[in-house]
């Protein structure tokens, strides 16, 4: 009897979701430039478990959506996006089990190629006793931006999620 009509707990739980301000109902897609707009590129190597998404916001600063920038044939991640506004992207690698995830923000400009990198390294740490040592793993990423035949390291932001009850944010 109870477990024949799950339609109404659904519509319960949705409701229940929208009413406290969960946004993952209400995201909207990035809005990628048309071809006559202004417009910056990034990009990134691609390898397997590689993965970069534009972030956008509910009207409440809330995490609304993730859109992944397109994959082409030639090994890289490579997406038009808007200028002179705050993009928020999430750098994602799945290594071995392991993930690496890094939200970042940065401004692009006009007619830039922003390339994301990334890196990993570890470090043996001691551990309670010397015979017991383990080693950390890092992963970090830098933003190189070329314009013309300049290039030179591009200033990013890195960011943290931040949970609240109602909603996720992503701060500096």
């Amino acid at each position: 009897m109870y477990g024949n009509n799950k339609s109404g707990l659904y519509a319960l739980l949705a409701g229940t979701m929208i009413l406290t301000g969960c946004s993952s109902f209400l995201g909207k897609p990035y809005v990628f430039p048309q071809p006559d707009e202004p417009s910056a590129t990034v990009r990134l190597k691609y390898t397997r478990g590689t993965s970069l998404d534009a972030i956008t916001f509910t009207e409440k600063g809330c995490y609304g959506e993730a859109t992944s920038l397109n994959y082409l044939s030639d090994d890289f991640i490579e997406s038009r996006v808007a200028v002179g506004k705050e993009l928020v992207l999430t750098y994602e690698d799945v290594v071995a089990g392991t993930i690496c995830r890094i939200p970042f923000s940065f401004t692009p400009q006009a007619g830039a190629v922003y390339t994301v990198k990334s890196g990993f390294w570890s470090e043996s740490k001691p551990g309670i006793l010397p015979i017991f040592n383990y080693d950390q793993h890092h992963c970090g990423i830098n933003v190189v931006k070329k314009v013309g035949t300049q290039e030179s390291v591009e200033p990013i932001q890195q960011l943290r999620y931040k949970t609240g009850l109602t909603c996720l944010r992503l701060v500096k």
